[in-house]
């Protein structure tokens, strides 16, 4: 019965920590800890922008051309486009694209090797000081780079995440995602980190670093390729800021989609710590803090939520708490289900659809980690139907 109460309580400490004790412990750090950082907007480095494709003939195109409408110097940037063996439309879009406008250089790979690959060449041909990282569907505002480049006149910097809004695609919301519920949450959680300097994860369609830190992606097995930089980046004790006003914006994915990405995500990141694992040691401080608490903890949702349901089962018959806790929970699972149900019905309710959301996301969270377990994760991406 003690080992009952004991993975009881501490599953649901770490899922409280997780989601709220860590929020607000780092929100109350950033209060205390005045971390100030200085920013040039004058300061114009010359930049590489890095975007690795796969059938992307969609979005392509405006991708690009948002990018050249960016303000910042034309003769200081470089935009370099990997195509990892398309199929569709993109290599001829690419083509034409780099006729237009000579600093667009194109890289077609005649075999499908995954991002991670194409990232390292990309970055190994790169002639800026700074690496900007772009996907296929992110769409810069026009002061994003200049934003996003400010602060590296600052010596301790060493890397810098832009914001991405998502806005929600008439398709995704008729599908029940509320993908931007929660990613709002998780921005502002960013924000908070990136004020002290340790950011646990760039937004992967906007973000930066000195070309000096980048290290070749592992390609031997699968690794989250902008969650890895990042923090190879914190590794070198450098700084990783979040700025606010160097915007992106890509569209919210249909929510079996979203379904699919959380899967490969989740076992990716799994992965992914195989090669940051040192990061993990206490002595890395509020890095280890953050890295456990904002991202392992996170990944192991789905187990903490089947203990506390377990365990709270065996231990209805031990006093009302743990009566009502249980048709708490059980009270939330139906909720799910009837969020589900709306949304096959097109109705709106969204506490409903937020349970629902919240219920998936773990459901693919959870067969991420199997996945991970039994060595089944892929390094290729599938671009999301747009």
């Amino acid at each position: 019965m003690i080992i009952l109460f004991i993975l009881f309580f501490s599953s649901l400490l770490l899922l409280l920590h997780s989601y709220i004790l860590y929020p607000i412990s780092v929100w109350v750090l950033t209060i205390f800890i005045k971390k100030k950082f200085s920013e040039d907007n004058n300061y114009l480095p010359n930049i590489s922008i890095l975007i690795s494709v796969y059938n992307e003939e969609k979005v392509i195109n405006k991708t690009l051309r948002t990018l050249q409408n960016c303000y910042y110097p034309k003769e200081k940037v470089e935009i370099l486009v990997g195509s990892d063996n398309s199929t569709d439309k993109t290599n001829d879009i690419l083509e034409k694209l780099s006729q237009e406008f000579e600093n667009i250089k194109v890289f077609n790979f005649n075999k499908r090797r995954g991002k991670p690959h194409v990232i390292n060449d990309l970055a190994e041909a790169a002639k800026g000081e700074i690496l900007i990282f772009c996907d296929a569907n992110t769409l810069y505002d026009k002061e994003a780079i200049k934003n996003l480049v400010k602060n590296y006149n600052d010596a301790r910097i060493g890397g810098v995440s832009g914001k991405l809004n998502l806005i929600d695609f008439e398709k995704a919301k008729k599908s029940g995602s509320q993908e931007k519920i929660y990613w709002d949450a998780e921005t502002w959680l960013k924000k908070q980190e990136g004020k002290l300097g340790v950011l646990i994860g760039a937004n992967g369609g906007i973000y930066s670093i000195r070309k000096e830190y980048f290290e070749k992606i592992p390609t031997i097995h699968p690794v989250m390729d902008d969650f890895y930089i990042s923090l190879k980046v914190i590794e070198k004790r450098k700084a990783f800021l979040y700025i606010n006003d160097a915007i992106a914006e890509e569209y919210t994915a249909p929510i079996r989609a979203e379904f699919n990405r959380k899967i490969r995500n989740n076992s990716i990141m799994m992965s992914t710590i195989k090669v940051i694992k040192r990061l993990l040691n206490p002595s890395f401080g509020l890095i280890a803090y953050g890295l456990w608490s904002h991202k392992i903890i996170r990944w192991f949702t789905p187990i903490l939520l089947l203990l506390i349901f377990v365990t709270n089962y065996a231990l209805i018959n031990e006093g009302a708490f743990y009566r009502y806790f249980f048709l708490i929970q059980l009270l939330f699972y139906v909720s799910s289900i009837v969020g589900y149900i709306f949304i096959k019905l097109n109705v709106n309710v969204v506490p409903l659809l937020m349970s629902f959301y919240f219920v998936m996301t773990n459901a693919a969270m959870f067969i991420g980690l199997v996945k991970f377990l039994f060595k089944k994760q892929t390094a290729f991406w599938q671009s999301t139907p747009r």
